[in-house]
């Protein structure tokens, strides 16, 4: 196999500092962005709520004191980072019986529905950009759709900010304190960071799609529910709109993300005032059928009849383990950016290896690094291995721009874990209205999204 090294990617923070460690760059050089209002306020107003079960007040006494011992430290983590104050307000309590039952979540959603209403009485407009609820509960498994942390997405949405704080967190404050910092900040339309060589793609796209069955009543009959998502992304790396859609049958989905990819493309050449684009279309999951790969070309033909030049090429990316990568002649641990060709159409890349930083090195601490197997499925240009190349910088990249924590990487690329996990998360809002009988689910098919409510 053909295999190189790409270069480590550097990120550009606030006040033009270069570094490679993303709490490096913010204590040197604060965010890249600070929204208007929060930096003319100087302050974000925290709305805490503590859920708790039914228990001794003693129990639930020390859980209050981690929760507040954790709040005050979260103050001085935030402005360290991004140099605004927090101020909390009032601390609310909210009791059930359990965070597991159907019947006590529904009345966990009743009592926060409550608590929503009296803030949008009391704080109006102010409440979706100077205000982010806090809530801090037990832990539950994330797969487990039944639960605060999925209730609460249903209940706050895209409207007003939310970051949930588990037992779980509290255990691990160091890490915790940066991630939860991270998070409200970008969920209130800050950009902490962004890539310090754009991508040569100006407009790139991640493509997730899921399906969701349930039976009708005591029927055994099965009710499919096809739902995807798109998730738009800068040349710098940054997410600049997500979309998600509902809808009962897997052609009108099909329809509806080729044409999200057509007005992705002819928004960016009209902003831009320019006649032509570069499109990346990233697919993680199954691969693209040729229904699908056909009304994605058709919407590029009708961008050339507008008039607009395309050149694009459309990957799959999945996670595998490559063993060839594994050997002694590289040292059984891959460094980050090491990539080997296996065709012109197929390459594996280490996105989550080795960082050389001077004369030391920086490991992860995930083990042994997973590789990335990025397939080129169609490109509009000849040289089809350049494009892979190409490509494979593209997603090396974009690995480099999470804002899910400061101190982790994640083997992925945003493009298609975000437009994944805004799918997965839309299909357990969709149970959780099911089995509940509440209203959750705003029209997603022409909301959009330009902050990363989902995470």
């Amino acid at each position: 196999m053909n295999c190189d090294i790409i270069e480590v990617q550097k990120r550009l923070f606030g006040k033009n500092i270069v570094d490679i460690i993303p709490p490096h760059g913010l204590e040197k050089g604060g965010p890249y962005a600070i929204p208007e209002y929060i930096k003319k306020e100087g302050e974000i107003h925290i709305l805490p709520i503590i859920i708790h079960p039914e228990v001794s007040d003693g129990e639930f006494q020390q859980f209050k004191n981690q929760c507040i011992d954790f709040a005050d430290k979260l103050g001085g983590e935030f402005k360290k980072y991004f140099g605004v104050s927090l101020s909390f307000n009032e601390w609310e309590e909210v009791f059930v019986n359990s965070v597991f039952s159907i019947e006590d979540l529904a009345t966990l959603y009743k009592k926060l529905s409550k608590k929503i209403g009296e803030w949008r009485d009391r704080y109006g407009d102010d409440l979706r950009d100077r205000y982010v609820i806090l809530l801090f509960a037990r832990y539950t498994p994330e797969y487990q759709k039944l639960t605060p942390y999925y209730l609460s997405k249903c209940i706050f949405n895209n409207e007003i900010p939310s970051q949930v704080v588990t037992e779980r967190a509290l255990e691990n404050i160091k890490m915790s304190l940066a991630n939860v910092s991270l998070g409200i900040f970008a969920k209130l339309g800050g950009i902490p960071w962004v890539l310090y060589n754009s991508l040569l793609s100006n407009v790139i796209v991640g493509v997730g799609r899921t399906i969701v069955k349930y039976r009708v009543d005591t029927k055994a009959e099965q009710v499919e529910s096809h739902i995807g998502s798109v998730a738009l992304i800068t040349s710098e790396g940054v997410v600049s709109k997500t979309r998600a859609k509902v809808v009962s049958e897997k052609e009108e989905l099909i329809s509806w993300i080729s044409r999200n990819i057509e007005k992705a493309v002819e928004s960016f050449v009209v902003s831009k005032g320019e006649k032509e684009a570069s499109l990346s279309v990233h697919y993680s999951g199954k691969r693209p059928s040729r229904e699908e790969l056909e009304a994605l070309k058709r919407a590029i033909e009708e961008l050339k009849g507008k008039g607009i030049r395309v050149s694009y090429k459309i990957l799959h990316i999945t996670s595998d383990i490559n063993l060839r990568l594994l050997c002694e002649k590289y040292n059984y641990y891959p460094r980050s950016g090491f990539y080997c060709i296996a065709s012109e159409r197929e390459a594996y890349l280490t996105p989550l290896g080795a960082i050389k930083i001077g004369r030391g090195e920086r490991y992860p601490f995930t083990g042994i690094p997973r590789t990335l197997k990025v397939m080129l499925i169609e490109t509009s240009e000849n040289s089809i291995l350049n494009e892979l190349k190409r490509g494979l910088r593209e997603v090396y990249g974009l690995t480099y721009m999470h804002i899910a924590g400061t101190q982790i990487n994640i083997n992925e690329p945003i493009t298609t874990k975000y437009s994944r996990e805004l799918a997965y998360l839309v299909s357990s809002l969709l149970y959780l209205k099911r089995r509940l009988g509440i209203e959750c689910l705003r029209p997603y098919d022409v909301d959009v999204y330009e902050r990363p409510w989902f995470l």
